[in-house]
């Protein structure tokens, strides 16, 4: 994707303010995917604190209304330029960017779902000021081939909150919340459970958790998915607004299906290979080309490797 012209002037502006390392151009934009709610997202990677006046100066001559030094999540600036286009930018540490990453590619710690989009996010900006090539360098890195051991920490660290074996596992959580007649209880532990049921798919497909947006469209690209896992989502998401539905029917009709692809006799390598009986496990099975782009690690293309 060429890279808009007003985008390369705001990053490089960004760019010149003392203490920036780096900036890209991220988020559905970027990715190709905008609509009539996305903005321009930019990731600003800092080596010092930015103060919030010089990011005044830049934002100011450049907008019509602003709201600069957000914290509500990340620190963030957001403006609407002249022509009604809306920004956002991200201030994000370099060092702690490099502990996110070192935490994921060399300590293997999982998380409770969304385990590795940070990695996600770092790994698909188009850079638009990096003199140092400190970005880059890092892109590069992440283009890596996933760690074995990372997959084996996700899938440790999230399918047994599932629901199985532990006493306080999310479907034990979903039954009590029928139970009690908590609507809210019920809604937040599905939540829970999809982020880290997909956290789980997207590992032992050896690609990035992309988060929670357009999570769908993400999973269509996965080479291995259990059998209906397309549809299993949605209708699970539609029965957690109703406190009498088959809901925990078809939580442990999903786990039945999720579990065979990475228990099957003689596991090693956590995604079905073409000489798998993938079908016969319940999982969906890799085309020949999804193979060969597996077993050679993926394409890096503009660091897409774990799109």
């Amino acid at each position: 994707m060429e890279v808009p012209e007003f985008l390369k002037e705001i990053g490089n502006a960004l760019g010149s303010i003392p203490g920036v390392e780096a900036v890209a151009w991220c988020g559905s934009a970027a990715m190709g995917m905008a609509d009539a709610h996305s903005d321009f997202d930019f990731y600003v990677y800092t080596n010092a604190p930015v103060p919030v006046e010089s990011r005044r100066a830049v934002i100011l001559e450049r907008s019509r209304h602003s709201q600069l030094n957000n914290t509500f999540w990340e620190l963030e600036d957001e403006w609407i330029d002249r022509e009604g286009r809306r920004f956002n930018a991200m201030y994000r540490s370099c060092d702690f960017v490099l502990g996110e990453i070192a935490a994921r590619l060399e300590h293997y710690s999982a998380e409770l779902g969304y385990s590795t989009a940070y990695c996600f996010s770092v790994a698909n900006g188009f850079i638009l000021h990096d003199p140092r090539q400190w970005l880059d360098t890092v892109q590069e890195r992440l283009c890596q081939p996933f760690p074995e051991s990372l997959i084996r920490s996700i899938v440790a660290k999230n399918r047994p909150v599932l629901g199985g074996g532990m006493q306080s596992c999310y479907l034990a959580q979903m039954k009590a919340a029928i139970a009690r007649d908590d609507l809210i209880s019920l809604n937040h532990r599905v939540a829970v459970w999809i982020a880290s049921y997909t956290d789980i798919l997207f590992a032992v497909n050896r690609r990035y958790h992309p988060g929670e947006k357009r999570l769908l469209m993400y999973m269509e690209s996965l080479p291995g998915l259990p059998e209906n896992a397309l549809e299993d989502i949605p209708r699970l998401c539609t029965l957690a607004g109703n406190l009498s539905s088959p809901i925990i029917e078809q939580v442990t009709g999903m786990l039945s299906r999720l579990d065979p692809g990475w228990r099957r006799p003689g596991y090693n390598s956590p995604v079905l290979g073409p000489t798998s009986n993938a079908t016969s496990h319940g999982w969906r099975p890799l085309s020949a080309s999804q193979a060969r782009q597996r077993s050679t690690g993926g394409s890096p293309t503009n660091h897409l490797s774990h799109f």
